[in-house]
């Protein structure tokens, strides 16, 4: 409720063009692509047809500004693919009672298909924070999609289910409950949030994110940038796991390729034990920890990051020629 607050006394002050960037549907120079019933922020670097690195940002509602330090990879021959979630960064804005755990589930598949340029074309997922979770959710659904995805990197997932998303919630802030603000603010956003309004409650969402939670412990001297947050769908997805709940290790086993876990060691909502918690869902799964860093090591200390990276894929059968 405090940002409920915040949001009503400077609502009349602030001019919403002047706050955050615009999105692909008002900036037509801004790089796009579309599927289904949206237009979603995106580029990509590399040849279209060597195996794909798809990079999944963290939030919800967050965007991949922060994950640009690996584009580096198109260097190694990958075609590394960057975009922004549907209703965050700089992706079209939507309805808050839109959102539906299917319809995000089914974005990422049609985004692999949208860059797939050839049957069988390997795909390995990238995934921070909730993009780590993101890409678990579409591997527990999908599996290995038909052989294409050969790999994932998970750097921090919070949670693979309710239970371990309430839990993740307590540690990353035991005085604040996360999602009775969350739900606190639905009313308020699905009744009168115009796109003006979205862009001024997406200004102020953005300005806590970028700070994250002393938990995470962020360099205050290298804070990981972002564009812009997306405020409403944030909310949504946070309301659909509360009401729903989920699991996405149910089918898991199924996945027998290795994946890589990477973590921050000063992030005390991700500890060790936690991780490897996460870990244990899958049939085979390594972790890695980049020292002195938190949640934010992949801008942080993109050298080490993309080093752990760059020697987990070089385990993969991937046929790459840079």
């Amino acid at each position: 409720m405090k940002r409920l607050l915040l949001f009503v006394l400077l609502a009349g002050c602030l001019d919403s063009a002047e706050l955050v960037p615009e999105t692909v549907d008002e900036d037509p120079t801004l790089p796009a692509i579309e599927i289904s019933d949206t237009r979603l922020h995106a580029e990509a670097f590399g040849d279209p047809d060597a195996p794909i690195v798809l990079i999944l940002h963290g939030g919800p509602g967050g965007d991949y500004r922060a994950m640009m330090p690996l584009a580096a990879l198109a260097d190694d021959g990958y075609r590394v693919v960057f975009w922004d979630q549907r209703g965050a960064g700089l992706s079209r804005r939507h309805a808050y009672d839109s959102y539906t755990f299917a319809g995000y589930l089914e974005d990422l598949r049609l985004v692999i298909d949208h860059y797939t340029t050839h049957a069988g074309q390997p795909v390995v997922f990238i995934g921070h924070s909730f993009g780590a979770m993101y890409s678990t959710w579409f591997i527990d659904t999908y599996a290995d999609y038909g052989g294409r995805i050969r790999g994932s990197v998970l750097s921090e997932p919070g949670a693979f289910t309710k239970a371990q998303l309430d839990q993740f919630s307590s540690r990353q802030n035991a005085s604040i409950d996360l999602f009775a603000e969350q739900l606190g603010d639905i009313a308020w956003q699905d009744q009168f949030l115009r796109p003006s309004d979205q862009a001024r409650a997406d200004y102020l969402d953005t300005l806590g994110s970028m700070v994250g939670t002393p938990s995470e412990h962020r360099d205050p001297n290298n804070l990981a940038p972002l564009w812009r947050s997306g405020s409403v769908v944030r909310n949504a997805l946070f309301a659909l796991a509360k009401r729903d709940g989920f699991d996405w290790t149910q089918h898991l086993s199924a996945f027998q390729t290795p994946v890589v876990f990477i973590r921050g060691d000063l992030n005390t909502a991700c500890p060790l034990d936690q991780q490897q918690q996460l870990a244990s869902a899958y049939p085979h799964a390594s972790i890695v920890t980049i020292q002195n860093v938190g949640h934010q090591m992949q801008w942080e200390r993109p050298v080490e990051y993309l080093a752990d990276v760059r020697a987990y894929l070089a385990t993969l059968d991937l046929a790459v020629h840079p």
